[in-house]
């Protein structure tokens, strides 16, 4: 019987590599045009420097479909464990100009190195946070592609929020020009940013975040809980989207 690991295991060995796998095909055309228009709706009114909106699972079923979509989400807990939840879900909107220009690590940086130090090739860096980008455009150069420097998040170093940033053994910044319908899926500690979108057409992401359990205090569905997943919504999910948006009965 061939298993989830087994399944996932060329895309499992990129993600320990390089740090991100680009999933192509995860959304037919149909789907990205219904999560596009959810988005725009969600912006009407916002300023242009407004990029981001959510919780967008509150904006109707197409996007609850998303928080365990088959494959992307089957990924997601090879990799955290089967007891990971949401750590958000924003609706990304990238306008002439703009862009999360800046190359970061997501959060914080969780395994600092001192200069020079490096972990075995052969040890997998464990995994706290990982980011799914879908995207919804055709995305080109000129509308502001997603950048990753691919290995880096074996790098351990604290990157200065900067609009260009150097190379990590001997790669520098690739753009990842993908289709709508793909999704982007990578270790929060990889360098990355949002270039500027340089087109006149604003460009569509849904962004969803997944953390380990035991680092979301602020999705969990108890006393502690700073937001709560609404009850009509949690109502209609399956355990699966359920555990993922917060509500789990299992305490540690």
């Amino acid at each position: 019987m061939t298993t989830i690991a087994t399944h996932f295991a060329k895309e499992l060995e990129q993600l320990h590599k390089d740090g991100y796998v680009l999933f192509k095909n995860v959304l037919d055309r149909g789907q990205a045009a219904a999560l596009k228009e959810g988005i725009r709706q969600a912006f009407e009114g916002k300023d242009d420097n407004v990029m981001m909106q959510g919780p967008m699972f509150e904006r109707g079923e197409v996007f609850e479909a998303l928080v365990d979509h088959p494959v992307i989400s089957a990924f997601i807990e090879e990799v955290l464990g089967s007891d990971c939840q949401l750590s958000s879900m924003n609706g990304m909107r990238t306008t002439r100009n703009n862009g999360v220009s800046k190359w970061h690590v997501d959060e914080a940086l969780f395994f600092p190195l001192p200069e020079g130090a490096e972990i075995d090739a052969s040890i997998p860096m464990p995994v706290f946070l990982m980011n799914a980008l879908y995207y919804l455009d055709d995305v080109t150069e000129d509308q502001g592609p997603t950048q990753v420097v691919p290995g880096s998040h074996r790098a351990g170093q604290a990157i200065r929020h900067a609009e260009e940033i150097g190379e990590y053994k001997g790669q520098g910044a690739l753009s990842i020009l993908a289709e709508a319908g793909d999704c982007l899926v990578f270790n929060s500690q990889i360098w990355h940013r949002g270039a500027r979108n340089q087109s006149d057409d604003p460009r569509y992401v849904q962004q969803i975040i997944y953390r380990k359990k035991f680092i979301v205090p602020h999705m969990t569905y108890d006393i502690n809980g700073a937001y709560q997943v609404p009850e009509e919504i949690a109502r209609r999910s399956n355990s699966r989207r359920r555990r993922l948006m917060g509500y789990s009965e299992q305490v540690f």
